[in-house]
Protein backbone atom coordinates (compact mmCIF):
# COMPACT_ATOMS: atom_id res chain seq x y z
CA UNK A 1 0.00 0.00 0.00
CA UNK A 2 1.38 3.30 -1.23
CA UNK A 3 -0.11 5.74 1.95
CA UNK A 4 0.70 10.06 1.78
CA UNK A 5 1.16 11.44 5.01
CA UNK A 6 0.60 15.06 5.82
CA UNK A 7 1.66 15.96 9.38
CA UNK A 8 0.91 19.80 10.66
CA UNK A 9 2.04 22.04 13.30
CA UNK A 10 1.03 25.45 13.82
CA UNK A 11 2.67 27.20 17.33
CA UNK A 12 0.77 30.40 17.95
CA UNK A 13 1.77 33.31 20.60
CA UNK A 14 -0.55 35.26 21.70
CA UNK A 15 2.58 38.12 21.85
CA UNK A 16 6.02 38.33 20.33
CA UNK A 17 8.77 36.15 21.16
CA UNK A 18 12.23 36.94 20.41
CA UNK A 19 14.04 33.53 19.68
CA UNK A 20 12.49 30.12 19.31
CA UNK A 21 14.36 26.32 18.72
CA UNK A 22 12.57 23.77 17.54
CA UNK A 23 13.33 19.44 16.89
CA UNK A 24 11.20 17.80 14.79
CA UNK A 25 10.50 14.25 14.30
CA UNK A 26 8.03 14.20 11.50
CA UNK A 27 10.14 12.26 8.59
CA UNK A 28 8.86 7.97 8.23
CA UNK A 29 11.87 6.08 8.93
CA UNK A 30 12.54 2.93 6.25
CA UNK A 31 12.41 -0.41 7.69
CA UNK A 32 11.46 -4.20 6.93
CA UNK A 33 8.06 -3.15 7.09
CA UNK A 34 7.99 0.20 5.10
CA UNK A 35 9.64 1.85 2.18
CA UNK A 36 9.88 6.17 2.61
CA UNK A 37 9.65 6.95 -1.57
CA UNK A 38 9.65 11.05 -0.97
CA UNK A 39 9.77 13.44 1.93
CA UNK A 40 8.94 17.64 1.81
CA UNK A 41 9.55 19.71 5.10
CA UNK A 42 8.04 23.01 4.79
CA UNK A 43 9.02 25.34 7.99
CA UNK A 44 8.09 28.97 8.35
CA UNK A 45 9.38 31.64 8.91
CA UNK A 46 12.01 30.61 6.48
CA UNK A 47 15.10 29.43 8.50
CA UNK A 48 18.56 27.47 7.53
CA UNK A 49 17.31 23.32 8.72
CA UNK A 50 19.46 20.80 10.29
CA UNK A 51 18.95 17.28 10.58
CA UNK A 52 20.53 14.23 12.61
CA UNK A 53 20.08 10.99 13.42
CA UNK A 54 19.06 10.20 16.81
CA UNK A 55 20.49 7.10 18.92
CA UNK A 56 17.29 5.06 17.91
CA UNK A 57 18.22 6.13 14.56
CA UNK A 58 15.21 8.43 14.37
CA UNK A 59 15.63 10.94 11.52
CA UNK A 60 15.72 14.64 13.23
CA UNK A 61 15.53 18.30 11.86
CA UNK A 62 16.11 21.29 14.32
CA UNK A 63 16.20 24.83 13.39
CA UNK A 64 16.38 28.29 15.27
CA UNK A 65 14.57 31.37 14.88
CA UNK A 66 16.17 34.67 16.59
CA UNK A 67 14.27 37.52 15.33
CA UNK A 68 10.75 38.70 16.62
CA UNK A 69 7.65 36.76 15.96
CA UNK A 70 4.34 35.62 16.70
CA UNK A 71 3.78 31.85 14.80
CA UNK A 72 5.54 28.56 13.72
CA UNK A 73 4.14 26.54 11.09
CA UNK A 74 5.59 23.19 9.81
CA UNK A 75 4.35 20.71 7.26
CA UNK A 76 5.75 17.46 6.89
CA UNK A 77 4.50 15.59 3.53
CA UNK A 78 5.67 11.83 2.62
CA UNK A 79 4.91 8.99 0.57
CA UNK A 80 5.77 5.55 2.14
CA UNK A 81 5.07 2.08 0.80
CA UNK A 82 3.76 0.06 3.53
CA UNK A 83 3.74 -4.35 3.60
CA UNK A 84 3.30 -6.62 5.78
CA UNK A 85 6.53 -8.57 7.15
CA UNK A 86 7.55 -10.73 9.74
CA UNK A 87 5.16 -13.49 11.76
CA UNK A 88 2.18 -13.07 13.47
CA UNK A 89 2.12 -12.17 17.27
CA UNK A 90 0.80 -15.52 18.48
CA UNK A 91 2.48 -17.72 15.93
CA UNK A 92 5.86 -16.66 18.19
CA UNK A 93 6.92 -19.36 20.84
CA UNK A 94 10.44 -19.07 22.48
CA UNK A 95 11.06 -16.22 25.35
CA UNK A 96 13.94 -14.08 25.38
CA UNK A 97 16.51 -14.69 28.00
CA UNK A 98 18.13 -11.76 29.50
CA UNK A 99 21.95 -13.19 29.32
CA UNK A 100 21.19 -14.12 25.52
CA UNK A 101 20.15 -10.47 24.54
CA UNK A 102 22.48 -8.57 22.35
CA UNK A 103 23.77 -5.26 24.86
CA UNK A 104 21.69 -2.87 23.19
CA UNK A 105 18.59 -4.35 23.62
CA UNK A 106 19.12 -4.04 27.44
CA UNK A 107 17.92 -0.67 27.14
CA UNK A 108 14.49 -1.42 26.32
CA UNK A 109 14.40 -3.66 29.58
CA UNK A 110 14.69 -0.80 31.83
CA UNK A 111 12.32 1.45 33.62
CA UNK A 112 12.20 5.21 33.30
CA UNK A 113 10.04 8.06 31.99
CA UNK A 114 6.68 7.86 31.75
CA UNK A 115 6.83 3.96 32.78
CA UNK A 116 7.88 3.37 36.03
CA UNK A 117 8.27 0.20 38.48
CA UNK A 118 5.57 1.69 40.89
CA UNK A 119 3.67 -0.64 43.50
CA UNK A 120 0.66 0.22 41.40
CA UNK A 121 2.19 -1.10 38.10
CA UNK A 122 3.18 -3.87 39.97
CA UNK A 123 -0.71 -4.60 41.40
CA UNK A 124 -1.81 -3.87 37.66
CA UNK A 125 0.44 -6.50 36.45
CA UNK A 126 -0.57 -9.01 38.96
CA UNK A 127 -4.38 -8.52 38.00
CA UNK A 128 -3.39 -9.28 34.46
CA UNK A 129 -2.99 -12.70 35.21
CA UNK A 130 -1.36 -15.06 32.54
CA UNK A 131 1.30 -17.45 33.27
CA UNK A 132 4.61 -15.37 32.58
CA UNK A 133 6.73 -18.41 31.00
CA UNK A 134 3.67 -19.22 28.90
CA UNK A 135 4.53 -18.78 25.11
CA UNK A 136 5.54 -15.25 24.21
CA UNK A 137 2.80 -14.65 21.45
CA UNK A 138 -0.02 -15.79 24.08
CA UNK A 139 1.60 -13.80 26.50
CA UNK A 140 1.24 -10.50 24.64
CA UNK A 141 -2.08 -12.12 23.30
CA UNK A 142 -3.30 -12.20 26.97
CA UNK A 143 -1.82 -8.62 28.09
CA UNK A 144 -3.21 -7.29 25.06
CA UNK A 145 -6.85 -8.20 25.69
CA UNK A 146 -6.16 -7.48 29.62
CA UNK A 147 -5.92 -3.93 28.55
CA UNK A 148 -8.29 -3.86 26.32
CA UNK A 149 -10.99 -4.95 28.42
CA UNK A 150 -9.80 -2.87 31.60
CA UNK A 151 -9.20 0.46 30.23
CA UNK A 152 -11.45 3.02 28.30
CA UNK A 153 -9.86 5.39 24.89
CA UNK A 154 -10.94 8.65 25.88
CA UNK A 155 -9.37 11.78 25.11
CA UNK A 156 -8.34 14.78 27.02
CA UNK A 157 -8.25 12.84 30.25
CA UNK A 158 -4.26 12.70 29.85
CA UNK A 159 -1.91 14.85 28.93
CA UNK A 160 1.75 14.55 26.71
CA UNK A 161 3.35 13.91 29.83
CA UNK A 162 0.83 11.63 32.26
CA UNK A 163 2.43 8.56 33.61
CA UNK A 164 1.48 4.79 33.79
CA UNK A 165 0.28 5.62 37.04
CA UNK A 166 -1.98 8.82 35.88
CA UNK A 167 -3.48 6.01 33.44
CA UNK A 168 -3.92 3.14 36.49
CA UNK A 169 -5.80 5.85 38.39
CA UNK A 170 -7.97 7.27 35.92
CA UNK A 171 -8.51 3.69 33.78
CA UNK A 172 -8.52 5.78 30.48
CA UNK A 173 -6.94 7.41 28.04
CA UNK A 174 -5.06 7.68 24.67
CA UNK A 175 -2.85 5.55 22.72
CA UNK A 176 0.19 6.75 24.24
CA UNK A 177 -1.09 5.93 27.54
CA UNK A 178 -2.42 1.89 26.38
CA UNK A 179 1.22 1.58 24.83
CA UNK A 180 3.47 2.76 28.11
CA UNK A 181 1.18 0.17 30.19
CA UNK A 182 2.12 -2.44 27.93
CA UNK A 183 5.80 -1.52 27.93
CA UNK A 184 5.41 -1.49 31.47
CA UNK A 185 3.72 -5.01 31.89
CA UNK A 186 6.68 -6.42 29.18
CA UNK A 187 9.48 -4.95 31.07
CA UNK A 188 8.54 -6.98 34.26
CA UNK A 189 8.21 -9.94 32.69
CA UNK A 190 11.86 -9.04 31.31
CA UNK A 191 10.68 -8.89 27.93
CA UNK A 192 12.31 -6.09 25.60
CA UNK A 193 9.97 -3.86 23.62
CA UNK A 194 10.00 -0.61 22.80
CA UNK A 195 7.83 2.92 21.95
CA UNK A 196 6.60 3.25 18.31
CA UNK A 197 5.61 6.63 17.11
CA UNK A 198 3.83 7.18 13.91
CA UNK A 199 -0.12 7.02 11.93
CA UNK A 200 -2.32 4.66 11.35
CA UNK A 201 -4.67 4.96 8.34
CA UNK A 202 -8.31 4.69 8.83
CA UNK A 203 -10.26 4.38 5.62
CA UNK A 204 -12.59 7.40 5.23
CA UNK A 205 -14.88 8.47 2.66
CA UNK A 206 -13.60 12.19 2.68
CA UNK A 207 -10.72 13.35 3.76
CA UNK A 208 -10.84 14.38 7.06
CA UNK A 209 -8.02 15.26 10.18
CA UNK A 210 -6.90 12.89 12.04
CA UNK A 211 -4.32 11.70 14.57
CA UNK A 212 -0.75 10.15 15.13
CA UNK A 213 -0.50 7.09 16.66
CA UNK A 214 1.26 4.94 19.48
CA UNK A 215 2.15 1.36 19.38
CA UNK A 216 4.95 -1.17 20.48
CA UNK A 217 7.70 -3.25 19.34
CA UNK A 218 8.71 -6.06 21.61
CA UNK A 219 11.41 -8.56 21.05
CA UNK A 220 11.36 -12.10 20.20
CA UNK A 221 14.10 -14.34 19.04
CA UNK A 222 14.58 -15.39 15.82
CA UNK A 223 12.33 -13.25 14.28
CA UNK A 224 13.64 -9.82 15.81
CA UNK A 225 11.90 -6.81 16.43
CA UNK A 226 7.66 -7.00 15.87
CA UNK A 227 5.22 -4.72 16.21
CA UNK A 228 1.68 -5.18 18.25
CA UNK A 229 -0.94 -2.51 19.00
CA UNK A 230 -2.51 -2.62 22.60
CA UNK A 231 -4.94 0.11 21.56
CA UNK A 232 -6.57 -1.65 19.10
CA UNK A 233 -5.34 -5.03 20.66
CA UNK A 234 -4.22 -6.51 17.30
CA UNK A 235 -1.30 -7.27 14.89
CA UNK A 236 0.19 -3.85 13.15
CA UNK A 237 -0.92 -3.99 9.41
CA UNK A 238 0.28 -1.86 6.37
CA UNK A 239 -2.18 0.58 7.48
CA UNK A 240 0.86 1.72 10.08
CA UNK A 241 2.73 4.26 9.38
CA UNK A 242 6.75 4.19 11.46
CA UNK A 243 8.23 7.54 12.40
CA UNK A 244 10.25 6.77 15.58
CA UNK A 245 11.64 4.21 18.14
CA UNK A 246 12.17 4.85 21.88
CA UNK A 247 11.64 3.58 24.85
CA UNK A 248 8.97 5.79 25.94
CA UNK A 249 7.01 8.80 24.27
CA UNK A 250 9.81 11.40 25.85
CA UNK A 251 12.61 9.39 23.47
CA UNK A 252 10.15 10.24 20.53
CA UNK A 253 8.11 13.57 20.70
CA UNK A 254 6.87 14.85 17.13
CA UNK A 255 8.10 18.32 18.60
CA UNK A 256 9.98 19.63 21.33
CA UNK A 257 11.53 23.42 21.79
CA UNK A 258 12.29 26.19 23.86
CA UNK A 259 11.48 30.11 23.73
CA UNK A 260 12.41 33.27 24.66
CA UNK A 261 9.67 35.26 25.41
CA UNK A 262 6.75 35.67 28.52
CA UNK A 263 3.56 34.54 25.55
CA UNK A 264 1.62 32.04 25.85
CA UNK A 265 2.37 28.93 23.23
CA UNK A 266 -0.88 27.29 21.12
CA UNK A 267 0.04 24.51 19.72
CA UNK A 268 -2.54 23.19 17.03
CA UNK A 269 -1.71 19.50 15.01
CA UNK A 270 -3.12 17.48 12.51
CA UNK A 271 -2.45 14.57 10.42
CA UNK A 272 -3.76 13.79 7.27
CA UNK A 273 -3.40 9.92 5.03
CA UNK A 274 -4.72 9.18 2.40
CA UNK A 275 -3.97 5.94 0.23
CA UNK A 276 -2.37 7.13 -2.85
CA UNK A 277 -0.61 5.41 -6.32
CA UNK A 278 3.29 5.28 -6.27
CA UNK A 279 6.38 3.52 -7.74
CA UNK A 280 8.95 1.55 -5.76
CA UNK A 281 12.45 3.77 -5.84
CA UNK A 282 15.91 3.29 -5.80
CA UNK A 283 16.72 6.02 -3.24
CA UNK A 284 14.71 8.70 -1.20
CA UNK A 285 13.64 12.08 -2.75
CA UNK A 286 13.53 14.74 -0.16
CA UNK A 287 12.98 18.45 -0.46
CA UNK A 288 12.67 21.17 2.15
CA UNK A 289 10.73 24.45 1.59
CA UNK A 290 10.47 27.29 3.11
CA UNK A 291 6.73 28.73 4.29
CA UNK A 292 6.72 32.68 4.41
CA UNK A 293 5.86 33.73 7.77
CA UNK A 294 7.12 37.30 8.65
CA UNK A 295 9.88 37.94 11.39
CA UNK A 296 10.86 41.50 12.57
CA UNK A 297 14.69 42.80 14.10
CA UNK A 298 12.83 44.79 16.44
CA UNK A 299 9.56 44.15 18.80
CA UNK A 300 7.24 45.95 16.14
CA UNK A 301 5.77 49.36 16.74
CA UNK A 302 2.11 48.38 15.77
CA UNK A 303 2.23 45.91 19.38
CA UNK A 304 4.27 48.46 21.39
CA UNK A 305 1.15 49.56 23.12
CA UNK A 306 0.05 46.28 24.48
CA UNK A 307 3.57 45.03 25.47
CA UNK A 308 3.90 42.55 28.64
CA UNK A 309 6.42 43.20 31.04
CA UNK A 310 8.38 40.42 29.53
CA UNK A 311 8.28 42.07 26.00
CA UNK A 312 9.41 45.60 27.52
CA UNK A 313 12.17 43.70 29.15
CA UNK A 314 13.31 42.38 25.37
CA UNK A 315 12.86 45.81 24.21
CA UNK A 316 15.02 47.23 26.71
CA UNK A 317 17.28 45.29 25.78
CA UNK A 318 17.53 45.80 22.24
CA UNK A 319 18.20 49.49 22.59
Amino acid sequence: MFLQVEHTLSFEYDSYISESFLELRVQPKTTPSQTVTSFELAVGPPTRLFCYRDWNDNLTHYFTITKFHDRIEVVARSIVHTHTAGPTVRSLSDLPTRDALPYPLHDFLDFGGPVQPTVALREAHRDAGGPSRAPLGEQIVALGQHIHESFEYRKDVTRYDSTTEDFLKIRAGVCQDFTHLMLGFLRLRGIPCRYVSGHLHVDRKKREPSQSHAWIEFYAPGAGWVPFDPTHNCDVDERYVVVGHGRHYDDVPPNKGIYRGGAKEALRAGVLTEVTTGTAVSSLREKVRHIDLPVFPELPQRRMDRLTAAEEAIAQQQQ
